[in-house]
């Protein structure tokens, strides 16, 4: 099913399914959070594999994502 979806998607499933886990985890990060529930909540089995993805794609670990989330909200 998903094997010509990459043309389509510009993404394999695996890739397209974490974007949407990362997003997901995002918001939950955004609303304070910690990192160890929202890893639990995206669906990941540990929280270390989160942070990696999380900072692969995103560029920064979550903590520091949800601490900068929280000082531009203060402003």
């Amino acid at each position: 099913m998903w094997s010509g979806r990459r043309n389509e998607l510009g993404m394999t499933f695996y890739e397209w399914r974490t974007q949407l886990r990362i997003y997901h985890a995002l918001v939950l990060l955004a609303d304070g959070h910690d990192t160890t529930r929202t890893a639990y909540a995206c669906g990941w089995a540990n929280p270390s594999s989160f942070i990696a993805a999380f900072t692969n794609v995103i560029g920064t670990t979550p903590g520091r994502y949800r601490t900068s989330r929280q000082t531009t909200a203060r402003a």
